[in-house]
């Protein structure tokens, strides 16, 4: 009778722990690869500083064409 109750005890032991290795292997996935994962997080975060880039890159390049602009717009004669 002992050998019986210690294997289920054991069996119940081997069944929680798939049933914890199950649950903790899904969230696992879903946090390397789910809508919120590390992947999407890098993606944005390299998007982010490209486009902070591209905006230093066009505040410069507004900045020289309004120059341009004002300079062209002296020389024109007043009517």
């Amino acid at each position: 009778m002992k050998k019986f109750s210690a294997y289920k005890k054991f069996m119940l032991v081997v069944i929680i722990s798939l049933i914890a290795t199950i649950f903790l292997s899904y969230n696992a996935v879903i946090i390397l690869f789910g809508d919120n994962s590390l992947q999407v997080y890098n993606s944005l975060k390299y998007k982010k500083e490209y486009l902070e880039s591209e905006i230093l890159r066009l505040q410069r390049e507004n900045a020289y064409l309004q120059k341009e602009y004002f300079e062209l717009k002296n020389l024109e004669p007043e009517e």
